[in-house]
């Protein structure tokens, strides 16, 4: 079947792979759907998507697969477990997981999808909601050349960067180290930002002076901005990056690999999610600081 003809599975319609899923079904790409909240598939099925009651259905009618799912756990029910892809596996199948799972998990399906004669990428993304929306994301991908060449035309729908970056895992692995200097950047702006005003520095001459500075970044111009104006909505959610880190410290326990300030960090984020942080944007990280100094 030719490239541009691909019958292709979206798993996982949220923030991101709501406009993920539209931008294919907008190329072209017949397209079907699941999610476990029915709700979430209506507007794509408006749009001309079929839809599934289960990613094995999805898998059974599909050429290439993809999956955009939160969290470990579902990630790897929605691929392994009952009613899974690899239940409605075929030959010819491939899936591409463009979750964030870490690289345990990333390896533990692409064994499985191996063994059930499944081609595996992870395409891991690089971009929240706003990349999407606008077909500007980055990803990254781990796996075999022609598995990407394959798939290639589907992720040219969302992205405006592909880089292949080894074999399965190192999508995840990349991911990971991305989002380990991510993190630790949008911290590294909280706690400047909690000394400057502790200190009784004007916080809007604090960003302009630093933003002219060696240490000016996309990050600290967006995410500075929004500790200051103390406008959390979340592009990606705390809770998320705390997850992001979980999954930091499990590779660097795999990798026998001591991170120290990693391991604050993970400790400064799961603190901030469990005190009634994590649906907010992670820049809030700055309102756990605030608070845990008194302020």
């Amino acid at each position: 079947m030719a490239s541009d003809k691909y019958r292709t599975g979206f798993i996982g319609i949220g923030a991101m792979g709501t406009p993920m899923a539209t931008h294919i079904l907008q190329s072209g790409f017949p397209l079907t759907v699941y999610d476990r909240d029915p709700g979430r598939m209506q507007p794509l099925l408006e749009k001309g998507a079929k839809g599934a009651n289960s990613p094995a259905e999805v898998a059974r009618g599909s050429d290439i697969v993809i999956t955009m799912i939160g969290t470990v756990a579902d990630e790897l029910e929605a691929v392994l477990g009952e009613g899974g892809v690899l239940e409605g596996a075929h030959e010819g199948l491939l899936l591409v997981d463009m979750s964030t799972v870490g690289i345990v998990a990333t390896q533990k399906m692409a064994a499985a999808a191996s063994a059930a004669g499944v081609g595996f990428l992870d395409a891991t993304v690089s971009g929240s909601v706003g990349p999407a929306q606008e077909a500007a994301l980055e990803l990254m991908v781990g796996g075999s050349s022609a598995d990407l060449e394959r798939a290639r035309p589907l992720l040219e729908t969302m992205s405006q960067r592909i880089d292949h970056v080894g074999p399965n895992g190192a999508g995840s692995a990349m991911k990971a180290a991305l989002n380990l200097m991510i993190g630790m950047t949008v911290l590294t702006i909280a706690e400047t930002l909690t000394l400057g005003r502790r200190a009784g520095l004007n916080p809007d001459q604090m960003l302009e002076i630093l933003g002219r500075s060696s240490v000016r970044s996309p990050h600290l111009e967006r995410k500075g901005r929004m500790m200051i104006d103390g406008d959390f909505t979340p592009a990606f959610a705390l809770k998320y990056m705390q997850k992001d880190f979980d999954l930091i410290m499990e590779a660097a326990h795999e990798l026998r690999l001591p991170l120290f300030t990693s391991a604050i960090a993970h400790q400064v984020y799961t603190a901030a999610n469990v005190s009634g942080f994590g649906d907010e944007d992670y820049a809030a990280v700055v309102r756990f600081l605030e608070r845990a100094a008194g302020g």
